[in-house]
């Protein structure tokens, strides 16, 4: 299995607090059977979850030495998830941020809340250099409705669920939320967001939850490694057909 979100990059945001807790939540990825995870540290400018490039590869690099010692078999890549401003544009000119391992496909976090006017925009001048914005845990945002989210795949843009939405991590209703989008095929990676050690999220069951829910075994391998591996190595992605069922759309009307 591959992850796409994580934030196990030691002492950057909220996070792994330290080296020994990065170790010990891959550890634990290992054990259950993970063989490629994307760090993915938070870029929050109102937050100060500002730490720059060279900070971040220090630290990739001391992790990187740690797992040799360890012997962990585990390959490590490093991204970031981007909280989307007006100001994205200018963070990837002045290379505050980076893609996913160097590639096409850039996680762009929304705000929560609230709806940014910008956002198309954004999108427009991402798609006009050749980048794909993946949207993290669509379930757990409240300023957009599903007329947005099918309208962006439409576009070219790809949604990653979290693993802990499933397990009721963040409520019925994402819960409810992420398991619709599945169904309909509007999900295109799944992936941990692990921040604590005490999470356990890599001891969760996902492709066995995931077969439940879906009833097909390839889309699972899809969303649990295929298609991560096509952003690792920089691999075109196609968004799947939406199933047009608009009974299932119901709990989109918050």
């Amino acid at each position: 299995m591959k992850d796409i979100h994580s934030h196990i990059l030691f002492d950057i945001d909220d996070g792994s607090c330290s080296i020994d807790e990065s170790l010990e939540i891959l550890k634990q990825a290992v054990s259950n059977n993970y063989t490629d995870i994307i760090l993915t540290p938070h870029y929050r400018k109102r937050q100060n979850y500002v730490a720059n490039n060279k900070v971040k590869l220090e630290r990739f690099d001391e992790l990187l030495n740690e797992i040799k010692k360890e012997k962990l078999k585990v390959n490590l890549y490093l991204g970031n998830e981007i909280t989307v401003d007006e100001d994205l544009i200018y963070y990837l000119d002045t290379k505050q941020v980076v893609s996913l391992n160097s590639s096409r496909y850039i996680l762009l976090e929304l705000p929560f809340t609230s709806k940014l006017d910008c956002l198309e925009d954004l999108f427009d001048e991402l798609f006009d250099r050749g980048m794909i914005p993946i949207i993290p845990h669509p379930e757990r945002y409240t300023g957009y409705k599903i007329e947005d989210y099918k309208r962006w795949i439409e576009r070219g843009v790809l949604f990653q669920g979290n693993i802990e939405t499933l397990y009721n991590g963040y409520g019925e209703k994402s819960k409810k939320i992420l398991t619709e989008m599945l169904k309909c095929h509007m999900i295109h990676f799944m992936g941990s967001d692990i921040h604590k050690a005490s999470h356990g999220t890599y001891d969760r069951n996902i492709k066995e939850k995931l077969e439940e829910i879906l009833q097909d075994k390839k889309m699972v391998l899809e969303l649990t490694d295929k298609n991560i591996e096509c952003v690792i190595k920089n691999k075109e992605i196609k968004p799947y057909k939406v199933l047009e069922e608009k009974k299932r759309f119901k709990i989109f009307n918050r």
